[in-house]
Formats: C-alpha cells, sequence, structure tokens
C-alpha cells in the first residue's frame, strides 16, 4: 500500500516541473544568446578594422606616409588610433603593406597555412609603401578570441579557439611627387 500510494503521488505530482524545465533549458539559452553578442562584437571589430585601414591608406596614397618618413611601427600606430574597436593592437594586430608594379602582377601570400597556423606574411610584415603611381595592397589581420564555448569550433580558423580576421586596401598612389 505504501508504495501504490507513492507512486500515484508521483505520478499526480508536477509542482516544480517549470523550474526543472527551466533548468534544462537556461544553459542553451544563454550560450546562443552569448554567441550572438560575441559574433555581433566580432563583426563589429572587422568593420573598426575597415574603416581604420581605408583611413591609414589613404595616408600612403597621397603621400604623407613617404613625405613625413613615417616608419612601419609609426604606421601600425596611427592604423591602430583609427581601430576604435580593437583592443590589443601590440599583440594581436598585424599589417603588411607592398607594393607592386600594376594591379595584374599582385600576387599576395597567405595568411594561414592548411592547419590555421599564421604564415611568415603575417608574423614578419613587409612595409614598402612604394613611390607615385605604384600599386599597393595593405592588409591588416588581428587575432579575435572566442570566450563563448562551442562558436569557437564552428568559426575558429586558427589554433586556441581563435579566428584571424582580415581586412585590406588596394590602390595606386597618386602622383604626390610632382607637387
Amino acid at each position: 500500500m505504501n508504495l501504490r500510494f507513492i507512486k500515484h503521488r508521483l505520478r499526480k505530482s508536477e509542482d516544480g516541473a517549470t523550474a526543472i524545465e527551466f533548468a534544462i533549458l537556461v544553459m542553451p539559452f544563454m550560450m546562443l544568446l552569448m554567441g550572438i553578442f560575441e559574433i555581433g562584437a566580432m563583426l563589429l571589430v572587422n568593420y573598426s578594422m575597415d574603416d581604420g585601414i581605408a583611413d591609414a591608406a589613404r595616408m600612403i596614397r597621397t603621400g604623407q606616409v613617404d613625405k613625413k618618413g613615417i616608419t612601419a611601427a609609426q604606421f601600425k600606430e596611427i592604423a591602430c588610433s583609427k581601430m576604435h574597436l580593437v583592443s590589443d593592437c601590440t599583440g594581436k594586430l598585424y599589417i603588411d603593406v607592398r607594393k607592386f608594379k600594376d594591379f595584374a602582377s599582385v600576387n599576395l601570400p597567405p595568411a594561414l597555412d592548411e592547419d590555421g597556423n599564421l604564415t611568415g606574411s603575417v608574423t614578419k610584415p613587409s612595409y614598402k609603401t612604394g613611390k607615385p603611381m605604384d600599386v599597393v595592397v595593405v592588409r591588416a589581420y588581428y587575432k579575435w578570441k572566442f570566450v563563448t564555448p562551442l562558436i569557437g569550433q564552428f568559426l575558429a580558423n586558427m589554433g586556441g579557439n581563435q579566428r584571424l580576421l582580415t581586412t585590406g586596401a588596394a590602390f595606386r598612389n597618386e602622383p604626390y611627387g610632382d607637387s
């Protein structure tokens, strides 16, 4: 009789069912919400990089970098100051500037190898701003570390739960030497 009473009582009781359902669903929901916010933040940082590199590259295109003798480190500082949402420019931001004879000869080395490791073109970037009428390509790379669990498994293209964000600008320098 006692066992029968307990079975009957358990079958009919629904007290706390909502709390148990909430406990089961709250973690996946919070992870999804955090993932959405993190992907949005990553896209905002990438947009900030686009804008910052476009502004900094304009200095190369118009000859300001050449006339003022701006070094690679100074150019990186200038570009970083224009990337308002990039938090760590010293260790995570790489800027590569290369000059070419014309647009047809542009041949850029890849930033990542097949295993997701940075290549030499990123870790040892070039800084050749060119002269008037040269074709120049400015590329920037930023290592984004995912915080949200599982998101990095789907979006990381590097080891250590990271994604390499990239942006660039390709242009022909203006004839600034004549003025």
